[in-house]
């Protein structure tokens, strides 16, 4: 049995993970599991967060505003 809960700060939209595996037959398979949905997580939040208001994501080397 593996679990695991946290506060990801993804640029402008910082989300709470948490993520609970049993009946394993590896523990290292849940640490994996845990692992891989918490990186696909982040990477979804990171982007919409860079995104813009239509959705479509905004280089900041394109951007007339910086920030």
């Amino acid at each position: 049995m593996r679990n695991d809960s946290g506060i990801i700060y993804a640029t402008d939209r910082p989300f709470i993970l948490c993520v609970m595996t049993t009946y394993l037959e590896r523990e290292r398979d849940g640490e994996e599991a845990i692992s891989h949905i918490a990186r696909a997580a982040w990477e979804m939040f990171e982007r919409l967060g860079r995104a813009s208001e239509y959705g479509r994501v905004i280089s900041p080397s394109n951007s007339a505003n910086p920030n």
